[in-house]
């Protein structure tokens, strides 16, 4: 972890918190208590009014209103709140304005430049995988079913972090098949949505519709490099499809 950004990081846990101690500050951020105490000197350098005790368990506090900014937010919470505002923005026109959607759409790219260099990257990385088409036909919306709760956390982790996905599936015959894929990308086609994967043991390209998918699990023993090429091939190419990025 950078300076900078642990420097963030100290500050949001001082706003999320009405009285903390450097020891516990130093087990959250895993730095030394000495480390805490020169990141808390420069904070205060730069305008902060933090208290606090002498001593080992001398209480240490970030004086003044906080307001909002007391809701500490991981950096996972910024990269969900991100793809939300995306796809919100994405479909828009497929079902009409949504309600506070520009609002949100001012406030995501405040917190998006708070993240990390390298995070911020995968994650707008994540954006050109992630493909938004016209809505599904009649055909398709009338047969689509609602999909287990847990797959779309699952495929989120997967497809950010590089973790392939092992699930039961059963195909428009109704031929069920226990499968072992990459997921590179996801293709949503209100209100179905599509996991753009490569079948490790097949080798070979499909998509799947995730209303059918279930029992997912994630296989953090396989790990692969997402590859926006898989994403392209398994686009239709009858229809026009865009990226969130």
């Amino acid at each position: 972890m950078s300076r900078a950004v642990r420097l963030f990081e100290l500050r949001e846990r001082l706003q999320a918190t009405a009285e903390t101690t450097v020891g516990a500050l130093a087990a959250e951020l895993g730095v030394s208590e000495r480390t805490v105490r020169r990141d808390l000197a420069a904070l205060r350098e730069r305008g902060l009014t933090i208290t606090g005790e002498s001593g080992p368990g001398g209480g240490v506090r970030l004086e003044g209103r906080r307001g909002l900014t007391a809701v500490h937010l991981a950096v996972e919470d910024v990269v969900a709140l991100w793809l939300a505002v995306r796809i919100a923005r994405a479909i828009g026109p497929l079902v009409g304005p949504l309600p506070w959607g520009r609002r949100a759409e001012r406030v995501v790219p405040k917190l998006l430049s708070a993240l990390p260099t390298a995070r911020a990257r995968a994650l707008r990385d994540l954006c050109r995988r992630i493909y938004v088409g016209p809505p599904a036909s009649d055909t398709v919306r009338g047969m689509a079913g609602t999909g287990v709760p847990e797959l779309l956390g699952l495929v989120e982790r997967a497809a950010f972090e590089g973790y392939a996905l092992r699930f039961a599936y059963r195909d428009r015959n109704g031929r069920a098949t226990s499968r072992h894929v990459e997921p590179h990308g996801v293709l949503i086609q209100l209100p179905v949505w599509y996991l753009l994967a490569r079948d490790v043991p097949a080798k070979a390209l499909r998509m799947f519709r995730m209303d059918r998918i279930t029992t997912p699990a994630l296989d953090a023993q396989h790990r692969f490099s997402a590859d926006p090429r898989v994403v392209q091939a398994l686009l239709p190419t009858e229809v026009v499809c865009r990226a969130l990025a």
